[in-house]
């Protein structure tokens, strides 16, 4: 009885009520595992099943992405896409510029975990990125976790649900906001024993070819600031958004659309987009040459 009116008793002091992460005993040994994997090459690949069975994901992939190079897969747990054919190469030759994972790194995006629904552009399903790439992955939601090694790097991790499987809900976003600062410190050990990554040129080759494509595509016929517009094209921005990111009116959007599909002789956005890919192997890295005139012979005319 004492202690039930202690427990009622407005004037005791009130207690800190802390989140309880329950792991189960397989977890649990994965996280041991994980952790015995520090400065080891088995340290992503423990760390991408460790979070699969976190939150029930289908798909675990852990990448680096680089100023310098285009981005390296460290480790993939995706055993039906893999089944189904996919392929690292589909995301890595090019693609990846108009992920907006990768965006939110090249916008020095803190470190965090962040639902698929806080950062899609508002056209994203209507893109020609998802429906020549995104799509064929079946990803139905992800959660992204993004760790930044320095200023110029930093540790991606894409937990998905495929199509055919539940959304991810609060409470598996929940568990991964908790577990971030345990994945960091183990990253932040991990990283302090590791050797980094030796650079590849062809990995540095590829990522300078894709931004010079974003640098100069069209250059010749577009004025700077329709390039940008493209850019937002194919990322799955809306007119509406991209008047915002662009602090300009939707109207003057539509206008520009309009007069980059007519210099470009392209009738839709998936005419752009295959414009846009076919020129990245063709960009000079070393030169602001527009690709699009190696592409389609020396006849383009100037930007006005």
């Amino acid at each position: 009885m004492t202690m039930s009116r202690a427990n009622n008793d407005p004037s005791a002091p009130k207690r800190k009520t802390r989140f309880a992460l329950v792991l189960d005993a397989e977890s649990l040994a994965q996280l041991s595992g994980l952790a015995t994997q520090i400065g080891r090459p088995g340290f992503y690949p423990s760390a991408v099943v460790f979070l699969a069975s976190l939150i029930d994901a289908d798909v675990s992939v852990a990448m680096l992405y680089s100023v310098e190079q285009r981005p390296r897969y460290l480790a993939v747990k995706a055993d039906a896409a893999l089944r189904r054919g996919g392929t690292e190469a589909a995301y890595i030759d090019g693609p990846y510029v108009l992920d907006p994972v990768y965006q939110m790194f090249q916008r020095d995006q803190a470190n965090g975990a962040y639902p698929m629904a806080s950062y899609l552009p508002d056209d994203f399903y209507d893109s020609e990125y998802y429906r020549c790439f995104f799509r064929n992955t079946q990803l139905r939601d992800t959660i992204d976790v993004l760790w930044r090694i320095d200023e110029r790097s930093a540790i991606t991790f894409c937990l998905g649900r495929e199509e055919g499987t539940p959304l991810f809900g609060a409470a598996e976003n929940a568990l991964v906001q908790h577990t971030l600062p345990l994945l960091f410190a183990l990253l932040e050990r991990h990283h302090q024993f590791a050797a980094p990554p030796k650079p590849d040129a062809t990995d540095r080759l590829v990522h300078r070819k894709v931004e010079a494509t974003m640098a100069n595509f069209g250059s010749s016929l577009l004025t700077r600031r329709e390039r940008e517009v493209v850019f937002y094209m194919l990322s799955g921005y809306s007119s509406e958004q991209t008047a915002e990111r662009l602090h300009t009116a939707e109207g003057t959007i539509r206008n520009q659309r309009k007069s980059i599909h007519r210099k470009l002789e392209t009738g839709s956005q998936a005419e752009l987009f295959s414009l846009f890919i076919q020129c990245i192997p063709l960009a000079d890295p070393d030169s602001e040459a527009d690709p699009l005139v190696r592409l389609q012979g020396p006849a383009a005319r100037p930007a006005p």
